[in-house]
């Protein structure tokens, strides 16, 4: 009986230690994803296309450094399917069996590299490929001497996209299939791993080549390798990168079969006359500043001359881990440049923003940075402030060799405008948000009190005695003190602070350009005014049709006063004068609304916007009467020129 009761507690016991189990052993669910086919199509008709070049030559690069020293090639060049030139990426590094290249053609797959946010996973190629390329994506990858090959793409039937079933010559289908002998006769090498990407595009009469973004969208004969040159700021050690002559700009365009190098800014920048990279050490931003001038007797500049493979020009773009992300060349750089500090020169001057690994972030589709703290995206103009503050004085002096004379002073007009600015005392934006490291917002505090008594120190000794103006304090007069009351001195009757000591907010410097070419530089054509705030410049067009307008009327107004080409003169420059001090004028009382309550950044920025600003200037008649006066000194002035002449 003992032994049956022992059995029966054991039994007991047993239960209990089972059920213990099961309940431990019910675990949190993953998610799943109930409608794939729908996430997969709307994943990639939802990519953009911009990213294409990008994401295959990646793909191609990071492949090659895998590849012995010596090996590391990387080729893009035509593919001639059914008379059709297709575009081909080709690269050196481990190669694929039949089993990794159908696992390679999956969405969110990687062979030979992992995934990671912040690393180069495995969907941009893929996605951005199939959104321009349903006809198809051809994989071919050489691994121990044996090519498989396999093609993905949409398929009408099934309304999604998949890996292509082939039919064999025996009757039967499969998906990736052994294309060894083939690729021999075609005379390729297979002594070695390689892998090659062809894109079919949206149909079979698609040329990939010289519309590689979609059909219709023809882009330049360099438009590859530019797109190369543009994005990456570096590459994998010993990655030597090679395009067909067919793709480049120079000569070769109806030939194939022949390569030119391509060489990044970093391989020419020793053949340009400056560059410089400084670093803000606070917060390990650092921006490198390069002088690329245009070559004599050519409109190219040095940088394109010394890499034929491309069309390269000065830009301005954010950088990080190697890669150039918010690129501005050309008219959107000219145009942006005087925010940066650079209000002439752009076409001359590269500025690129080099950021910390961990200040950035690429998005999922890696065609924006993202701040890694909330997700927002960054832009080249979040980082204007380091590159106006960190700007060496050989740049400023490039700045001044290529800003044109100006045809008239114009400090009377300053003046004016900052008199009428400092009536609505408004003060300088001195605290806008910091990057750096060390401006961390301070917590609330009780401790202590809100207003300190001033105070000065005198000591212990009776013979204690003041320090003047200029004398050093001896060591001896600095111990034992104690505080006092500080003896207040007061200014003498009459004094006001000085301009300085009010922090008051400095109107933009005014320039009037009469150029067409850097007018159109900064987007004035057809607008009075361009105000750029973190710049502090006002660029007025000189040529806005009101300009004339108000010349005539003062022309007629004067004729007879002087010599028809004075009055002429003396009536255009009044006139172009008045326009400025209009636009001026709208300016400081957008920027006196910085006080009110009711308005914020976006209402500023509208209020100084180009077409408020040129609805400003077309108001010419109020200010007829100052433009009177000017003719009369600008006749006055050039008379006396002429008597003393």
């Amino acid at each position: 009986m003992p032994s049956l009761r022992r059995n029966e507690n054991l039994g007991r016991h047993l239960i209990k230690l089972i059920a213990s189990n099961f309940r431990c052993e019910m675990k949190s669910e993953p998610l799943n994803i109930r409608d794939k086919t729908f996430l997969i199509n709307r994943t990639i008709q939802q990519a953009p296309t911009g990213t294409l070049v990008r994401e295959f030559f990646k793909n191609a690069e990071e492949s090659a450094a895998l590849a012995p020293i010596g090996n590391r090639r990387v080729r893009i060049y035509p593919v001639d399917i059914d008379g059709v030139r297709k575009l081909a990426f080709w690269n050196t590094g481990p190669g694929m069996n039949a089993t990794e290249l159908r696992q390679a053609t999956d969405l969110s797959s990687s062979i030979n590299k992992g995934l990671a946010l912040d690393g180069n996973f495995g969907i941009g190629a893929k996605v951005s490929g199939l959104a321009v390329s349903k006809e198809g994506i051809r994989y071919r990858s050489c691994k121990s001497g044996r090519v498989h090959e396999i093609t993905i793409g949409y398929d009408e039937e099934q309304e999604t996209y998949v890996r292509f079933a082939v039919q064999l010559s025996d009757g039967n289908s499969d998906i990736v299939v052994d294309v060894t002998d083939l690729v021999q006769k075609d005379g390729q090498d297979v002594s070695f791993d390689w892998t090659e990407v062809v894109l079919y595009g949206e149909s079979a009469d698609h040329d990939t080549v010289a519309e590689p973004l979609g059909k219709g969208r023809e882009q330049d004969r360099s438009y590859i390798p530019t797109a190369i040159f543009r994005r990456f700021a570096d590459l994998a050690d010993g990655v030597e990168v090679r395009i067909d002559v067919a793709m480049t700009k120079g000569g070769g365009k109806d030939e194939t079969g022949k390569f030119r190098q391509l060489k990044l800014l970093k391989d020419v920048i020793g053949q340009l006359p400056n560059s410089e990279v400084i670093q803000d050490r606070s917060t390990g931003v650092a921006v490198r500043y390069v002088h690329d001038p245009k070559a004599e007797n050519s409109g190219h500049t040095l940088s394109s001359r010394a890499n034929p493979a491309t069309s390269s020009t000065t830009f301005c773009a954010l950088v990080h881990k190697g890669e150039r992300y918010d690129f501005k060349t050309s008219k959107a750089w000219s145009a942006a440049a005087p925010n940066f500090g650079i209000p002439f020169g752009s076409r001359v001057l590269t500025v690129e923003i080099l950021l910390p690994q961990n200040m950035a972030m690429p998005n999922q589709y890696r065609d924006q940075l993202t701040s890694p703290d909330d997700r927002s995206t960054l832009a080249s103009d979040d980082f204007s402030a380091f590159v106006r503050e960190l700007m060496p004085e050989w740049v400023k002096e490039v700045i001044r060799q290529e800003s044109p004379e100006a045809s008239e002073n114009l400090d009377d007009l300053q003046k004016d405008l900052q008199k009428l600015l400092d009536e609505f005392r408004v003060p300088t934006l001195t605290q806008k948000p910091s990057r750096k490291a060390e401006a961390e917002k301070a917590d609330a505090s009780d401790v202590g009190i809100d207003l300190s008594e001033p105070a000065h120190v005198t000591g212990d000794e009776p013979n204690d005695h003041e320090i003047g103006f200029g004398e050093n304090e001896s060591p001896k007069y600095s111990r034992g003190r104690r505080a006092q009351p500080r003896k207040v001195r007061r200014a003498p009757e009459g004094a006001q602070a000085s301009l300085s000591s009010k922090a008051l907010e400095r109107v933009p410097e005014v320039k009037i350009l009469t150029d067409p070419e850097q007018i159109a530089d900064k987007l004035l054509k057809g607008r009075a005014g361009r105000f750029y705030k973190d710049g502090q410049e006002l660029f007025v067009n000189g040529l806005y049709p009101v300009v004339e307008r108000m010349a005539s009327e003062l022309e007629r107004e004067f004729t007879g006063s002087a010599d028809p080409e004075e009055v002429r003169e003396a009536a255009v420059k009044a006139s172009r004068k008045s326009m400025a001090f209009r636009v001026g004028k709208v300016v400081c009382f957008a920027l006196s609304k910085r006080l009110a309550d009711d308005w914020n950044v976006d209402d500023l920025d509208m209020a100084t916007s180009p077409e408020s600003l040129s609805m400003a200037a077309d108001d010419y008649r109020q200010s007829i009467g100052i433009g009177k006066k000017w003719v009369k000194e600008y006749l006055k002035v050039g008379q006396v020129e002429g008597a003393a002449a």
